[in-house]
């Protein structure tokens, strides 16, 4: 799947998560739910854009910024 580019208000509030090391949850289009800490955003050439978030128990994941369907934090 070709990578789409999100909106650069959707980033710039990823990024935000990031920096504040936000606890966020996340559901993808595949309707997997993720909760845990942003703590990354990461490009790797022909791939795309990922936020790498740490989830409790389970380690880190990396989730395809175009496959992000919801995020809530708290």
């Amino acid at each position: 799947m070709t990578y789409q580019l999100i909106k650069c208000t959707a980033y710039d509030q990823l990024e935000l998560f990031c920096i504040q090391q936000a606890k966020v949850t996340i559901t993808t289009t595949d309707d997997e739910t993720l909760i845990g800490k942003a703590i990354n955003l990461e490009n790797y050439k022909g791939q795309g854009e990922f936020l790498l978030i740490k989830c409790e128990g389970q380690g880190e994941h990396l989730v395809r910024l175009d496959q992000i369907k919801a995020i809530a934090y708290f």
